[in-house]
């Protein structure tokens, strides 16, 4: 059998492999049914707005509280068994989707859908936390944030294909859940502790025995709740002007008369560059070290003002991947002091319930905000999302300076 290092010793590569496919799943809500939305009107000409906007937009609502109730119920003993619920509600969603002919059926599958997937998203990363040590498991966490973003590139493009054949076919995609349910005893607690090798590291003993030590609470914070809180603003803030695109991109394409029909590519690029950031995370960190969350707000910065002041399609390309390669490293960085703030591997999950809930609320508020000031300063132009939020990025920068010795903004050694 073959090993991995935890930061402390070694468990089993199966279980490695097994713990990041649940993170297949946290991103697919919705996926199926954005790119179909034109052909559901069609089949269903009586179906409301609302109901075509609620095919995306209630997982994803959904998802918000069941984060919560996750959290809340979540322990180390029952972490697999909730898991293994919410896998299954997932794919039971999926797979009675073949079976939808109706709009109000296909809206309470959604429902479904969102209640699944909220069970899953905090286990994704609490698992992770709860095996992995030091710098070995803000390594793990970024291959977690790479696996989550990556699996989008590969559905959306299947999904577009799928859904050329048949409508139904598009929610194939959702039977992913077949995977981590299929590798769940691989990842329970007996089989882990089963097969740990105990002071087998990675050759690091002396770095790891003093990140271990600082993963005493009582040692390291004396607030942890309000720096949470710090945290997971930050977390809203940086994905919410990362996500800006995806709203806005098509109507600007519009607007200088190109194809609307490459926002796939754009944002199918997004998660590449998301992807090879999560991945990249540990060499990005060594390199910049404490100052990594301002590099990854440089980077955003810099591709929200290329979409900004340059309308071509390369060049909107050019502005995505750099705002999806910010996203990529910053994302575990937020993971991985989520977990630096738990009082102990057991609260894990529950923080990281708290910390995930961001991002949805983020993702739900940022066309509020954008319309919010496009009233205020009496600005409805094609780049005033994108000016607005790079803008916001720069006063984000700003108290980020002012308050570079917190904890919220300190990253690597």
């Amino acid at each position: 059998m073959k090993y991995v290092s935890d930061g402390r010793g070694a468990l089993p590569l199966i279980s490695l492999i097994a713990l990041l496919s649940v993170s297949l799943t946290v991103n697919l809500p919705g996926l199926a049914v954005s790119p179909l939305l034109g052909k559901l009107a069609d089949l269903f000409p009586h179906a409301s707005r609302l109901e075509l906007q609620l095919l995306t937009l209630l997982p994803n609502l959904v998802i918000i509280p069941m984060i919560l109730v996750s959290g809340k119920i979540t322990n180390v003993r029952n972490q697999t068994a909730i898991l293994a619920i919410g896998l299954s509600i997932f794919l039971i969603s999926g797979i009675l989707y073949f079976f939808a002919d109706s709009m109000p059926l296909l809206v309470g599958l959604g429902a479904l859908l969102g209640i699944g997937c909220g069970l899953i998203v905090p286990i994704a990363a609490g698992l992770l936390s709860e095996w992995f040590y030091g710098d070995q498991k803000a390594k793990v966490l970024g291959f977690k944030s790479g696996t989550s973003n990556g699996i989008v590139i590969l559905a959306t493009i299947f999904v577009g294909w799928a859904a050329g054949r048949s409508w139904h076919d598009a929610f194939l995609v959702y039977l992913v859940p077949i995977i981590p349910l299929l590798l769940l005893p691989f990842m329970t607690n007996s089989f882990i502790k089963g097969h740990l090798q105990e002071g087998k590291s990675d050759g690091n003993d002396a770095k790891t025995k003093i990140a271990n030590q600082q993963e005493t609470p009582e040692v390291r914070f004396k607030r942890p709740l309000l720096m949470l809180g710090g945290v997971i603003l930050l977390y809203i803030g940086l994905t919410a002007t990362s996500m800006v695109f995806t709203y806005y991109l098509p109507f600007t394409m519009k607007h200088y008369g190109l194809s609307t029909s490459q926002v796939g590519v754009a944002t199918a690029m997004f998660y590449v560059t998301a992807m090879i950031g999560g991945f990249s995370l540990t060499p990005y960190v060594r390199l910049l070290g404490r100052t990594a969350l301002y590099g990854c707000i440089l980077i955003m910065t810099a591709g929200l003002l290329v979409m900004g002041f340059m309308h071509t399609m390369s060049t909107y390309i050019i502005g995505v991947l750099l705002i999806g390669l910010g996203y990529g490293f910053f994302q575990p960085i937020i993971y991985n002091k989520t977990t630096q703030l738990a009082p102990n591997k057991e609260a894990s999950t529950k923080y990281f319930s708290y910390t995930l809930t961001g991002n949805y609320v983020a993702i739900a508020c940022l066309p509020v905000v954008v319309e919010f000031f496009q009233w205020v300063f009496d600005n409805h132009s094609a780049n005033f999302p994108y000016f607005l939020n790079a803008g916001i990025l720069g006063v984000i920068f700003i108290i980020g300076i002012l308050k570079r010795k917190s904890f919220v903004w300190k990253t690597g050694k």
